[in-house]
C-alpha cells in the first residue's frame, strides 16, 4: 500500500510493507529556505526606503504677550513654513489668555438686589489683514446679595463688595486647511510672519435699580502655530543602497553554490 504524506514544502511517499523507505521527494535543505527568505525580506526593504519617512509630522512656533491693562494691542511673530520641508496639510491656531483685577459694586437702591459682577476681556488673534483668526473670553464672576442702600457709597457694608484681586483663564483653537492661509503662512527656506493679538475688557455688572461698580483689569495672551505637513520622500543614501545591493549579490552567490553542491 502506497502512503503519500504532505507536510508544508515537504513530501513523502511511503510504502508498506517494503522496509526499506522512500527518500523524501523534492526536499529542499534548511539553508536554501533562509537564503529565499532573506533575500525576500532585502528586497522588501530596499522597495520601502523610499517611503520611510512619509509619516506626517509637526513643527510648532510659540509668542505671548505679558500681562498688562486691558485695553491693549500688540504684535506677536512667529516662524513660517519652510515648503522644503514637505507638504503642508494644515495650521492650528491656539490662543489663551489669562485675566487678572477686581471689581467693585454698591447698590443705591432702597430695597434688598442680586448684583453679579463679571470681571473678561476678549482676546482676539488676527492675521495681517486684520481678518480674526481665533477669539478666547476668559471671565471671572461672583454673586452679591447687597440690601438696601446702607446711606455709604464705601463698596463695602450691607449695599456694597469687592471681588478682591481674581483671575480666569480662556482658551481656544483654530484648525485652518484654507491654500489661502497656507500660502500665506509658507515660503521657501521659512521666515516670519507678523500678528496682531488684541485684549477688550468686557467687565460688567449685572443686577437691578441703582448700581456703581468699578473694575481694574489687565489680560495676557500666548500663541502657539503649529505646522502639521508631511515630509519629502527621502532618497537613499548612495552607500546604503551599495551595502544593500552588496548584501544581495552574496545572498545570490550563496544560492548558486548550495546549488551547485546538490
Amino acid at each position: 500500500m502506497l502512503v503519500v504524506v504532505v507536510t508544508g514544502q515537504y513530501r513523502f511517499s511511503l510504502r508498506s510493507p517494503d522496509p526499506t523507505p522512500h527518500m523524501p521527494f523534492n526536499l529542499q535543505s534548511t539553508s536554501e529556505i533562509t537564503v529565499k527568505k532573506t533575500f525576500a525580506a532585502l528586497a522588501l526593504a530596499t522597495a520601502l526606503i523610499p517611503f520611510a519617512s512619509a509619516q506626517a509630522e509637526t513643527i510648532s512656533f510659540s509668542d505671548s504677550q505679558a500681562m498688562k491693562s486691558t485695553n491693549w494691542s500688540e504684535t506677536l511673530s512667529f516662524g513660517m513654513f519652510d515648503t522644503t520641508l514637505g507638504t503642508l496639510n494644515s495650521i492650528r491656531f491656539d490662543l489663551t489668555g489669562l485675566i487678572q483685577g477686581s471689581g467693585r459694586a454698591e447698590s443705591e437702591d432702597s430695597a434688598p438686589t442680586t448684583v453679579t459682577l463679571q470681571l473678561g476681556s476678549d482676546l482676539t488673534l488676527t492675521r495681517p489683514d486684520g481678518s480674526v483668526l481665533v477669539i478666547t473670553n476668559p471671565v471671572f464672576s461672583r454673586e452679591f446679595q447687597f440690601t438696601a442702600h446702607d446711606g455709604s457709597v464705601d463698596f463695602g457694608g450691607t449695599s456694597g463688595g469687592t471681588t478682591g484681586t481674581v483671575n480666569a483663564n480662556g482658551s481656544d483653537f483654530f484648525l485652518s486647511s484654507s491654500s489661502a492661509d497656507f500660502a500665506l503662512f509658507s515660503a521657501l527656506g521659512g521666515g516670519d510672519i507678523s500678528l496682531g493679538l488684541a485684549a477688550l475688557g468686557t467687565s460688567t455688572a449685572i443686577g437691578a435699580g441703582n448700581i456703581i461698580y468699578g473694575f481694574n483689569t489687565a489680560a495676557a495672551g500666548n500663541v502657539t502655530v503649529t505646522y502639521d505637513y508631511t515630509p519629502f520622500a527621502e532618497v537613499p543614501e548612495p552607500a546604503s543602497m551599495a551595502l544593500i545591493v552588496g548584501g544581495l549579490g552574496l545572498l545570490g552567490l550563496s544560492r548558486r553554490r548550495i546549488g551547485n553542491k546538490a
